[in-house]
């Protein structure tokens, strides 16, 4: 018998084992997407709606606080550069 079989009976009804009584969530929703829902790049290196580059918005949500941030204080002055 294997332990998983020999296990059975000591948990919960029903079966079924929870490895925590609640989920933590590993992604930081404190900072907001600056996403303008363009998602268009027309040649250049940056959207030209949010101004961040494809692996800033490919990784944004698995990004943390500090990331996110960081990306944010870049994104005015590439949008002054855009306006060229």
């Amino acid at each position: 018998m294997n332990k998983r079989h020999a296990r059975r009976g000591s948990g919960p009804p029903g079966g079924r084992h929870r490895r925590r009584s609640e989920r933590r969530s590993m992604v930081d929703n404190t900072v907001p997407s600056p996403c303008q829902s363009i998602c268009r790049f027309d040649g250049e290196p940056f959207c030209i709606g949010c101004y961040r580059d494809a692996d800033e918005i490919r990784e944004w949500m698995i990004m943390t606080r500090k990331q996110k941030l960081a990306v944010l204080e870049q994104l005015p002055a590439r949008r002054r550069a855009a306006e060229i």
